[in-house]
Protein backbone atom coordinates (compact mmCIF):
# COMPACT_ATOMS: atom_id res chain seq x y z
CA UNK A 1 0.00 0.00 0.00
CA UNK A 2 2.87 2.31 0.69
CA UNK A 3 4.65 1.55 -2.55
CA UNK A 4 1.24 1.81 -4.18
CA UNK A 5 0.99 5.60 -2.22
CA UNK A 6 4.78 6.50 -3.20
CA UNK A 7 3.99 5.69 -6.46
CA UNK A 8 1.21 8.26 -7.04
CA UNK A 9 3.31 10.76 -5.69
CA UNK A 10 5.37 10.39 -8.05
CA UNK A 11 3.36 10.47 -11.08
CA UNK A 12 2.01 14.07 -9.09
CA UNK A 13 5.45 15.11 -9.36
CA UNK A 14 6.83 14.26 -12.48
CA UNK A 15 3.45 16.16 -13.77
CA UNK A 16 4.25 18.88 -11.94
CA UNK A 17 7.81 18.81 -12.89
CA UNK A 18 6.90 18.56 -17.10
CA UNK A 19 4.45 21.98 -16.54
CA UNK A 20 6.95 23.80 -14.65
CA UNK A 21 9.40 24.17 -17.96
CA UNK A 22 8.23 27.48 -19.19
CA UNK A 23 9.03 26.31 -22.85
CA UNK A 24 7.34 22.73 -22.41
CA UNK A 25 4.32 25.02 -20.41
CA UNK A 26 4.05 27.34 -23.86
CA UNK A 27 4.17 24.47 -26.12
CA UNK A 28 1.20 22.44 -23.89
CA UNK A 29 -1.06 26.09 -24.61
CA UNK A 30 -0.11 26.93 -27.91
CA UNK A 31 -1.70 22.93 -28.68
CA UNK A 32 -4.58 23.81 -26.81
CA UNK A 33 -5.11 26.66 -29.51
CA UNK A 34 -4.44 24.45 -32.55
CA UNK A 35 -2.96 20.98 -33.37
CA UNK A 36 0.59 21.74 -35.03
CA UNK A 37 3.69 19.54 -36.76
CA UNK A 38 6.47 19.76 -35.14
CA UNK A 39 8.28 22.11 -37.59
CA UNK A 40 5.34 24.80 -37.04
CA UNK A 41 5.72 24.74 -33.22
CA UNK A 42 10.43 25.05 -34.14
CA UNK A 43 8.96 27.93 -35.85
CA UNK A 44 6.53 29.64 -33.28
CA UNK A 45 8.97 29.89 -30.29
CA UNK A 46 12.08 30.72 -32.75
CA UNK A 47 13.72 27.51 -31.03
CA UNK A 48 16.00 24.57 -32.97
CA UNK A 49 13.93 21.55 -34.65
CA UNK A 50 15.69 19.18 -32.14
CA UNK A 51 15.09 21.40 -28.94
CA UNK A 52 11.45 21.73 -29.57
CA UNK A 53 11.31 17.79 -30.91
CA UNK A 54 13.33 17.38 -26.93
CA UNK A 55 10.36 19.26 -25.63
CA UNK A 56 7.21 17.28 -27.89
CA UNK A 57 8.87 13.85 -27.09
CA UNK A 58 8.67 14.78 -22.93
CA UNK A 59 5.05 16.18 -23.66
CA UNK A 60 4.19 12.71 -25.27
CA UNK A 61 5.60 10.43 -22.72
CA UNK A 62 3.68 12.63 -20.27
CA UNK A 63 0.52 11.82 -22.13
CA UNK A 64 -0.44 15.52 -22.01
CA UNK A 65 -0.29 15.80 -25.85
CA UNK A 66 -1.02 13.00 -28.49
CA UNK A 67 0.29 12.35 -32.32
CA UNK A 68 -2.46 11.46 -35.19
CA UNK A 69 -1.32 9.87 -38.34
CA UNK A 70 -0.36 12.41 -39.90
CA UNK A 71 2.03 13.55 -37.88
CA UNK A 72 0.60 16.40 -35.99
CA UNK A 73 0.46 17.11 -32.77
CA UNK A 74 -3.01 18.09 -30.27
CA UNK A 75 -3.14 18.25 -26.95
CA UNK A 76 -4.76 15.36 -24.79
CA UNK A 77 -7.67 15.37 -22.68
CA UNK A 78 -5.03 14.85 -19.94
CA UNK A 79 -3.12 18.13 -20.85
CA UNK A 80 -6.55 19.72 -21.25
CA UNK A 81 -7.69 18.95 -17.46
CA UNK A 82 -4.29 19.61 -16.22
CA UNK A 83 -4.06 23.29 -17.64
CA UNK A 84 -7.57 23.78 -15.99
CA UNK A 85 -6.30 22.65 -12.73
CA UNK A 86 -3.36 25.03 -13.72
CA UNK A 87 -5.16 28.19 -14.50
CA UNK A 88 -5.76 28.38 -10.14
CA UNK A 89 -2.31 28.72 -9.78
CA UNK A 90 -1.74 31.24 -12.33
CA UNK A 91 -4.68 33.50 -10.92
CA UNK A 92 -3.29 32.98 -7.22
CA UNK A 93 0.15 34.02 -8.31
CA UNK A 94 -0.83 37.34 -10.76
CA UNK A 95 -2.64 38.48 -7.37
CA UNK A 96 -0.04 36.89 -4.27
CA UNK A 97 -0.48 40.81 -2.58
CA UNK A 98 -4.46 40.01 -2.83
CA UNK A 99 -4.29 36.84 -1.60
CA UNK A 100 -1.99 37.87 1.16
CA UNK A 101 -4.24 39.91 2.90
CA UNK A 102 -7.67 38.00 1.55
CA UNK A 103 -9.18 34.28 1.88
CA UNK A 104 -10.42 31.64 -0.37
CA UNK A 105 -11.42 29.82 3.00
CA UNK A 106 -14.74 31.05 3.29
CA UNK A 107 -16.30 29.33 0.08
CA UNK A 108 -17.46 26.03 -0.57
CA UNK A 109 -14.00 24.03 -1.63
CA UNK A 110 -15.53 23.05 -5.16
CA UNK A 111 -15.22 27.07 -5.67
CA UNK A 112 -12.17 27.57 -4.31
CA UNK A 113 -10.49 24.41 -6.36
CA UNK A 114 -12.31 26.46 -9.08
CA UNK A 115 -10.95 29.87 -8.70
CA UNK A 116 -8.92 29.67 -11.98
CA UNK A 117 -12.16 31.03 -13.17
CA UNK A 118 -11.25 34.30 -12.61
CA UNK A 119 -7.97 33.88 -14.46
CA UNK A 120 -9.22 36.55 -16.89
CA UNK A 121 -10.74 39.32 -14.35
CA UNK A 122 -9.40 42.34 -13.43
CA UNK A 123 -8.16 43.31 -9.77
CA UNK A 124 -9.23 46.85 -8.61
CA UNK A 125 -7.42 47.21 -5.42
CA UNK A 126 -8.68 50.73 -4.76
CA UNK A 127 -12.27 51.15 -2.54
CA UNK A 128 -13.63 54.44 -4.40
CA UNK A 129 -12.53 52.94 -8.06
CA UNK A 130 -14.35 49.44 -6.88
CA UNK A 131 -17.39 50.57 -5.60
CA UNK A 132 -17.61 53.20 -8.48
CA UNK A 133 -17.12 50.06 -11.17
CA UNK A 134 -19.76 48.57 -9.00
CA UNK A 135 -22.59 51.54 -9.29
CA UNK A 136 -21.85 51.59 -13.55
CA UNK A 137 -22.84 47.90 -13.62
CA UNK A 138 -26.30 48.76 -11.71
CA UNK A 139 -26.36 51.40 -13.94
CA UNK A 140 -25.76 49.47 -17.37
CA UNK A 141 -27.50 46.27 -16.40
CA UNK A 142 -30.62 45.42 -18.80
CA UNK A 143 -31.76 41.77 -18.14
CA UNK A 144 -30.85 40.94 -14.14
CA UNK A 145 -28.24 42.19 -11.14
CA UNK A 146 -27.83 40.22 -8.64
CA UNK A 147 -26.57 41.50 -5.33
CA UNK A 148 -24.57 40.45 -1.57
CA UNK A 149 -23.03 41.93 0.89
CA UNK A 150 -23.29 42.44 4.37
CA UNK A 151 -23.89 45.88 3.94
CA UNK A 152 -26.01 48.21 1.75
CA UNK A 153 -23.68 50.75 -0.45
CA UNK A 154 -23.98 54.22 -0.14
CA UNK A 155 -25.67 55.04 -3.54
CA UNK A 156 -26.75 51.19 -4.74
CA UNK A 157 -30.37 51.30 -3.21
CA UNK A 158 -30.95 54.42 -5.20
CA UNK A 159 -29.65 53.10 -8.04
CA UNK A 160 -31.05 49.64 -7.45
CA UNK A 161 -34.57 51.28 -7.34
CA UNK A 162 -33.47 52.95 -10.92
CA UNK A 163 -32.63 49.54 -12.12
CA UNK A 164 -35.88 47.89 -10.92
CA UNK A 165 -38.11 50.46 -12.34
CA UNK A 166 -36.43 50.27 -15.77
CA UNK A 167 -37.90 46.17 -15.57
CA UNK A 168 -34.45 44.74 -14.70
CA UNK A 169 -34.58 41.87 -12.65
CA UNK A 170 -33.14 41.83 -9.10
CA UNK A 171 -31.98 39.26 -6.10
CA UNK A 172 -30.68 41.52 -3.22
CA UNK A 173 -29.23 38.42 -0.58
CA UNK A 174 -28.06 40.42 2.80
CA UNK A 175 -27.24 39.26 6.37
CA UNK A 176 -30.28 38.77 8.67
CA UNK A 177 -29.18 41.30 10.83
CA UNK A 178 -28.40 43.93 8.51
CA UNK A 179 -27.75 47.61 9.97
CA UNK A 180 -29.80 49.70 7.71
CA UNK A 181 -28.48 53.30 8.33
CA UNK A 182 -31.84 55.83 9.15
CA UNK A 183 -30.34 57.61 6.03
CA UNK A 184 -31.61 54.76 3.54
CA UNK A 185 -34.42 53.49 5.23
CA UNK A 186 -36.86 55.55 2.52
CA UNK A 187 -35.09 55.10 0.14
CA UNK A 188 -35.16 50.57 0.84
CA UNK A 189 -39.09 51.68 1.17
CA UNK A 190 -39.24 52.62 -2.18
CA UNK A 191 -42.39 52.05 -3.70
CA UNK A 192 -40.26 50.64 -7.12
CA UNK A 193 -39.32 47.07 -5.28
CA UNK A 194 -42.92 46.50 -3.93
CA UNK A 195 -43.91 47.04 -7.77
CA UNK A 196 -41.17 44.97 -9.32
CA UNK A 197 -42.03 41.89 -6.42
CA UNK A 198 -45.29 41.39 -7.80
CA UNK A 199 -44.35 41.13 -10.94
CA UNK A 200 -41.66 38.55 -9.41
CA UNK A 201 -38.85 41.02 -11.01
CA UNK A 202 -37.67 41.83 -7.24
CA UNK A 203 -36.74 39.11 -4.26
CA UNK A 204 -34.77 39.45 -1.20
CA UNK A 205 -33.42 36.90 0.95
CA UNK A 206 -31.67 36.49 4.06
CA UNK A 207 -28.55 34.20 5.48
CA UNK A 208 -26.69 33.88 8.69
CA UNK A 209 -23.68 35.34 7.43
CA UNK A 210 -21.92 37.16 4.12
CA UNK A 211 -18.84 35.64 3.44
CA UNK A 212 -18.27 36.89 -0.30
CA UNK A 213 -19.70 40.22 -1.76
CA UNK A 214 -21.30 39.47 -5.11
CA UNK A 215 -22.24 41.83 -7.49
CA UNK A 216 -23.49 40.09 -10.97
CA UNK A 217 -25.51 41.10 -13.91
CA UNK A 218 -26.54 40.28 -17.02
CA UNK A 219 -23.07 41.57 -18.75
CA UNK A 220 -20.49 41.39 -16.02
CA UNK A 221 -19.67 40.20 -12.22
CA UNK A 222 -17.56 41.92 -8.99
CA UNK A 223 -16.35 39.59 -6.48
CA UNK A 224 -15.09 40.91 -3.37
CA UNK A 225 -13.27 38.12 -0.85
CA UNK A 226 -13.39 38.97 3.00
CA UNK A 227 -9.81 40.34 3.98
CA UNK A 228 -7.50 38.04 7.03
CA UNK A 229 -10.00 39.94 9.78
CA UNK A 230 -13.50 38.16 7.99
CA UNK A 231 -14.16 41.58 6.90
CA UNK A 232 -15.54 42.21 3.43
CA UNK A 233 -13.23 45.99 2.48
CA UNK A 234 -14.80 45.47 -1.60
CA UNK A 235 -11.58 45.31 -2.74
CA UNK A 236 -11.79 42.66 -5.30
CA UNK A 237 -11.98 41.41 -9.48
CA UNK A 238 -14.39 42.46 -12.17
CA UNK A 239 -14.65 40.07 -14.85
CA UNK A 240 -16.73 40.49 -18.24
CA UNK A 241 -15.53 36.78 -19.14
CA UNK A 242 -18.22 34.38 -19.94
CA UNK A 243 -16.33 31.49 -17.77
CA UNK A 244 -15.94 33.68 -14.61
CA UNK A 245 -19.62 34.85 -15.13
CA UNK A 246 -20.95 31.55 -15.47
CA UNK A 247 -18.33 30.85 -12.02
CA UNK A 248 -19.82 33.78 -10.04
CA UNK A 249 -23.54 33.09 -10.61
CA UNK A 250 -23.46 29.37 -9.53
CA UNK A 251 -21.53 30.90 -6.10
CA UNK A 252 -24.15 33.39 -5.88
CA UNK A 253 -26.61 30.64 -6.21
CA UNK A 254 -24.75 28.25 -4.37
CA UNK A 255 -25.72 30.65 -1.07
CA UNK A 256 -29.36 32.05 -2.41
CA UNK A 257 -30.69 28.98 -2.29
CA UNK A 258 -29.74 28.33 1.13
CA UNK A 259 -30.93 31.93 2.22
CA UNK A 260 -34.28 32.49 3.52
CA UNK A 261 -37.37 34.83 2.41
Amino acid sequence: MQESATRLQQDSFDLLFELSNVDRLNILLELKKSPMRISLVSKKFKSTVPETSRNISRLHAAKLINRDSQGVFHISPYGDEALSILQGFFFLSNHRPYFENHSLSTIPKEFATGIGALEKSKEFNELTTMLHYIENMIKDSEEFFWFSSDQLLANGVALAAEAVSRGVGMKKLLPRKVNIPESETELVNNPAFERAARVNKFESRYIVKIVVALCITDKCSAICFPNLEGKIDFLGFITTDETAHRWTKSLYLHYWNRAKR
